[in-house]
Parts: structure tokens; sequence; C-alpha cells
């Protein structure tokens, strides 16, 4: 037995099956919570499809990635269907991969045996958005949250959670450009929470007991941002806002009233209906 084949790609052997990996690829990209058919073939030394082999499938996870900066043996990742079953005639072995909810680098890990022995693959692949870019304007906006002025709530400094889709990032510019206008003296406003790099789920709970989950999921798609006002405990006095009036000047440039909420310390300014992405 050789190798194993998909649509055309050779893949490397590697010598064992693992949950946890050591280095990883993003490519290619699978939405959260989305499933894709795959279908491997295991062929000989003559690169000849081997009918009938019999596969194993299992997924396994890349530490770390998409500032995920913590793990725990509750780490969510994708799961293959089924796991395990004969290639048919053609040698065609297929499954379904139903990727999870957090944005991250994963792995195809298979073994593919007959009479004559086992060989091992693997194959990257990451979960996430391939639409979210980095936003930040220094001349208009303070960076304020994760550990640079919160808590460490295990996604590290604010730069690693300030990506955002191309409409809300130009949103919230103007609105701050509109806010700031009418705000006779202020300089700046203090931003906070839009997505992770890959976007999915921002476990900010993750150090104090409810791993892999979020009470931040208006934030998983790159379609929301937290401005700072009064009480927020990081943001300078002068650069907080009137948060029922920075509201105001989101919806005015595309956010939905809906989902743009006054949080009291802060404006939570939303371009998209959360029910729109997996949760």
């Amino acid at each position: 037995m050789s190798t194993f084949t998909r649509t055309a790609i050779v893949v490397s052997a590697i010598a064992s099956l693992a949950g946890t990996l050591a280095a990883q690829s993003y490519s290619p990209l699978f939405a959260p919570r989305s499933t894709h058919r795959e279908v491997w073939v295991c062929v000989d030394q003559y690169n000849r499809p081997i009918p009938y082999a019999y596969f194993t499938v299992a997924t396994g996870y890349y530490a770390y990635t998409n500032a995920h900066y913590h793990d725990d043996p509750w780490h969510v990742f994708s799961t293959a269907t089924p796991y395990e079953g004969y290639a048919g005639s053609s040698g065609e072995f297929g499954f379904d991969l139903a990727t999870t909810i957090v944005a991250q680098a994963e792995a195809i890990l298979m073994s593919c045996s007959n009479e004559f022995g086992t060989v091992y693959a693997s194959a990257d692949f990451g979960v996430g958005y391939n639409d979210l870019y980095y936003n930040h304007h220094d001349g208009i906006w303070h960076k304020i949250g994760g550990t640079d002025t919160g808590a460490n709530t295990g996604h590290g400094t604010t730069d690693y959670n300030r990506y955002m889709r191309t409409d809300a990032a130009y949103g919230v510019y103007y609105a701050t450009l509109d806010y700031l206008a009418g705000a006779p003296g202020q300089q700046k406003v203090c931003t906070n929470d839009m997505a992770l790099w890959l976007g999915g789920k921002f476990d900010i709970n993750a150090l104090i007991g409810a791993p892999w989950r979020s009470p931040h999921a208006s934030h998983d798609r790159g379609t929301a941002v937290d401005v700072a006002g009064p009480g927020s405990g990081q943001c300078p006095d002068s650069y907080e806002v009137n948060v029922a009036a920075f509201i105001d000047r989101c919806v005015a440039r595309g956010a939905l009233r809906t989902y743009s909420v006054n949080e009291s310390n802060h404006a939570h300014c939303n371009w998209a209906n959360p029910a729109t992405y997996p949760h």
C-alpha cells in the first residue's frame, strides 16, 4: 500500500493519529457549522485505486489558533461521519465533514488498510470566514479590551479581536466621524470586541468556567462592535460616548436598530441579524 489521494492531491503519510496537532494550515477554509462531502481514495505504489480498502477517519485541532489562547479537555472541533467503512469497487470512500462553531485550524486524520498493510495520512483545513479584515483607525479610535486594558479572558491582546466584515467596518468608521463632528473637542472614541481573525465563537468566558461558549455571540461574524460610554472602566473620560447618540449614528450608517443595543456602559452596534449566522 502506498498513499491517499483527494481530488488528485497526494498527502504525506503520518506516523499516528492524535487529537491535538502541532503545525497548521487554514486551507481549505470552511465556514463554521457547515457540512462538506469528502471523497478519498487509497492508491497503491503504481497510483492505482485500491478497491474495498478499510478506512478510518478522525478529526483533530491545532491548539492556540485564531486567538484561542487556552485549551482544555472540552475543546470542541469538527466531526466526520461515518468515521470508518470500506471503499467501493472504485476505491472511493466518502464521509461528511461537519464543522464546529469555533473558528480554528484543524485536520482530517485517516488510515487505510487491507491484507498488505496500513498507511496513515492527514490533511489540514481551517474553520472560519474569509471576508474579515483588520479594522483600526488610530486617528479616531482608542483601543480597549483584552489584556491591554481588561482581564485575561483567553484571547490575548485586543488586537486579536479587531476584524470586521467590510459593510460593518465602513459603517462604524463613518458613524464615528459623524459622532465626532457633533461632539466638539472630542478626538476619539474607544472601540472593542469586533471579531477574531477568522470570526467564529468568541469565547470570552473561557477561563471562568464556560469554555467554548460566548456571551459575545453577536460578534461571531464580524458585523458588530462595542464603543465605550461612561462606566466602562477602560476608556479615558474624554473618549467616552453618549451611548444612545452613538447608536443613532450607527443606525444612520446601516446598522440594524433592532440588534444595536444600549448596554449602559457601551454602545453595541450590529450590521446584521445574529440569527443569520450560526451559534
